[in-house]
């Protein structure tokens, strides 16, 4: 299948998904992101005085909200993408309220200052994306925005996919610009 098959096979599978099945991803893959025995471990990031860079989102996406919060509990600071009018840029995230965010495009919420941190600041990336293979390869959803800031990302930073179980597929087809991330959380 080309990117575009793939991008619309993977958007109908979310969109057949119920919301408890969403939730329930959600919570285990913010688990597995940040629990006990979790891919991160807070305590060092925070430690580190790390950058850890999220997204907020989108109905049928993984949803991050209790990782955030646990990244705010631990003291770390957090950025999200802004939309700024022409591009997105890294802006600070200080809460999950209505006071805090706004509503950018496509009714995407996204922090409500511009107080921004470039790229090459953050220490971890937790990404979205429409498909991934265990070996890192992304497939988003065209727009290029994650490539553009990962291209600027230091080499030392973590890359890190989240994903449903059926959005971890064998192989994806890959350009040369295309960024890989070193780690996949799915409930896999």
């Amino acid at each position: 299948m080309n990117k575009q098959e793939i991008r619309k096979e993977m958007q109908a599978r979310r969109r057949a998904m119920t919301a408890e099945e969403r939730a329930k991803a959600s919570a285990g893959v913010c688990e597995k992101l940040a629990g006990d025995n979790g891919v991160l471990n807070l305590a060092d990031l925070a430690a580190a005085n790390s950058i850890v860079a999220v997204y907020m989102a989108l109905p049928l996406e993984i949803d991050l909200s209790a990782f955030i919060g646990k990244l705010f509990d631990a003291g770390i600071r957090v950025v999200a993408p802004r939309w700024d009018g022409n591009t997105y840029d890294l802006a600070v995230l200080e809460g999950l309220d209505d006071v805090h965010l706004r509503e950018g495009p496509m009714g995407v919420m996204e922090p409500a200052e511009a107080n921004l941190v470039p790229p090459q600041k953050v220490d971890v990336w937790i990404i979205p994306g429409l498909a991934f293979t265990k070996d890192g390869a992304r497939l988003g959803y065209g727009g290029g925005w994650y490539d553009r800031f990962l291209s600027a990302a230091p080499c030392s930073a973590r890359k890190i996919g989240v994903a449903y179980s059926f959005q971890v597929v064998p192989s994806l087809p890959t350009e040369s610009h295309d960024i890989k991330l070193s780690d996949i959380v799915s409930l896999v």
